[in-house]
């Protein structure tokens, strides 16, 4: 009989371990730990796995202090933490980088969850969702680390995971599995859960970035382009939006932080796919999106960690409300505003704040990753704060949103797709524009769709792969240098390495 591992240790991950011999064989039958679990517990387990995305390590710090619109300066004492931060920004990290090592960890636990769930005779819908989870795991092990690794249902989890892909093979993975398994997801249109309009959101993102992962060297390395974009490639992207439009279950949203908000599920006609979150109940990590940006002076209070570029916030027009705006809720709970944070910052009953030398908490735009004020830097309100539970808010991680949708449809057009439904790429980027309250572009090129997506889907966890796409992740910005294509992909975690024979460590590591 199938050896299966006890819910206990669901969160023992499938890529190899060094020290858990005993846990791995402390196994029961199949028929046992059916009377010991469910699949529904499993199939929760790995909605759980998805938290790693809502927290400000882990995947977050990959996807965006990597890239041009996020940066951790060292403030004195406070935020050097032996260089980490610093060296994801100037891409100069080790494959010893704790953060690296978190996110390759909790993608494979994804994986490892995921595929448990198979194990245990699942609804045709239920292994969907099950097998949907997977591919999103796996869909961001081949865009941070260029391969897939996972083991069969019920596989012997004593040696290493049977199946390894490369980036190529990894994102045909991908697709095979959210082509086979659509029609099995539930059309309801419930955000919180794996549905069908997620999974064309999914595939139409697989599909755009699909010239990236095809372009590898023989070592399996990164080509950093520019890239060829096949047109029928395109066309199947535009495909897949225009399934989520049709489908009528969204809309732009006329308050652009409805989208970010602490009841935002029944806020937003925009979200596609969350992580959920209930007030008052822990973990609910989108606490960190306030917390590792705010002053320590602040209300409510922060860690004074991350801060954007100058060059992300001069890209906005005056007006632009995803810049600037108070939601009502704020009002008698605080002095700032949702968006970005520059200048004098005030109290709830109006009066300025000081930092903690007494002098003004005026936030500027320039700052120094090495050696900054405590006031140095332009902050972020993305998730407005939910007051009536601070800790433990209500606000769902976002992980895929309509505006997103159009966006890529529009990008696609310009890579060679065909036009469908009447829509223009100067259509489909205008229609968000005029919600969120700034002029409309008279023609728009591909250099405007990624000025757009900085502007409109800022600190959501996409920028790195956007620069990637277009070409400009290794050029010069802030404090950063020109870097090589070492940097395109992640190291393998050592411990990875050490216990399974079938890794090589990505080129330059």
């Amino acid at each position: 009989m199938k050896k299966i591992l006890l819910i206990l240790l669901v969160s023992i991950l499938a890529f190899g371990c060094t020290t858990l011999d005993e846990e791995l064989n402390d196994t029961v039958d199949s028929d046992v730990a059916a009377t010991t679990t469910s699949t529904e517990s499993l199939l929760e387990s790995a909605y759980q796995a998805m938290r790693m995305f809502d927290t400000q390590d882990n995947i977050f710090a990959l996807q965006e202090h990597t890239s041009d619109e996020l940066a951790g300066p060292t403030r004195g004492p406070d935020w050097d933490d032996g260089g980490v931060w610093r060296n994801l920004h100037t891409h100069s990290w080790a494959s010893s980088n704790n953060f690296i090592n978190s996110a390759y960890t909790g993608l494979l636990s994804g994986i490892f969850r995921s595929t448990q769930v198979l194990e245990f005779d699942p609804s045709p819908e239920q292994a969907a969702q099950a097998r949907f989870l997977r591919a999103f795991f796996a869909f961001h092990l081949v865009d941070n680390f260029g391969l897939v690794l996972g083991r069969e249902p019920g596989e012997d989890l004593t040696t290493p995971p049977s199946i390894t892909l490369n980036r190529p093979e990894g994102i045909n993975f991908v697709i095979s599995e959210l082509e086979e398994i659509i029609d099995d997801l539930p059309d309801n249109g419930d955000p919180t859960v794996a549905n069908q309009n997620a999974a064309h959101f999914l595939l139409a993102k697989a599909y755009l970035n699909k010239a990236v992962y095809m372009d590898t060297n023989e070592n399996n390395g990164a080509n950093p382009g520019p890239f060829s974009f096949d047109a029928a490639d395109m066309n199947t992207v535009i495909e897949h939006v225009d399934a989520i439009i049709s489908s009528g279950d969204y809309d732009l949203e006329t308050m652009y932080f409805d989208n970010f908000s602490p009841t935002n599920t029944d806020d937003s006609s925009e979200n596609i796919f969350v992580s959920e979150n209930v007030r008052g109940n822990n973990p609910a990590n989108t606490q960190s999106r306030w917390h590792m940006t705010l002053h320590y002076n602040n209300q409510p209070d922060g860690w004074n960690g991350f801060v954007t570029l100058a060059e992300i916030y001069d890209l906005y027009e005056d007006g632009d409300m995803r810049r600037n705006f108070t939601p009502d809720y704020f009002e008698g709970n605080t002095g700032m505003n949702a968006g970005f944070l520059l200048g004098q910052q005030f109290a709830a009953d109006g009066s300025p704040l000081e930092d903690r030398n007494g002098d003004p908490l005026a936030f500027t735009k320039d700052f120094s990753l090495t050696a900054s004020s405590e006031v140095a830097g332009i902050r972020v309100i993305k998730y407005p704060v939910d007051f009536q539970s601070i800790g433990s808010p209500g606000n769902d991680y976002v992980h895929f949103r309509y505006a997103d949708a159009l966006l890529m449809k529009a990008e696609a057009i310009l890579r060679g797709g065909s036009a469908t439904m009447g829509d223009t790429p100067e259509s489909l980027v205008n229609s968000i524009r005029e919600l969120r309250q700034t002029s409309n572009l008279a023609s728009v090129s591909l250099d405007d769709i990624l000025d757009e997506r900085a502007r409109e889907l800022y600190w959501e966890g996409w920028r790195r792969n956007d620069q990637i796409r277009f070409s400009t992740y290794l050029d010069a910005h802030f404090e950063k240098p020109e870097t090589t294509t070492t940097y395109l992909l992640f190291p393998i975690p050592p411990d990875a390495l050490a216990t399974n024979p079938n890794l090589t460590q990505n080129p330059g590591y």
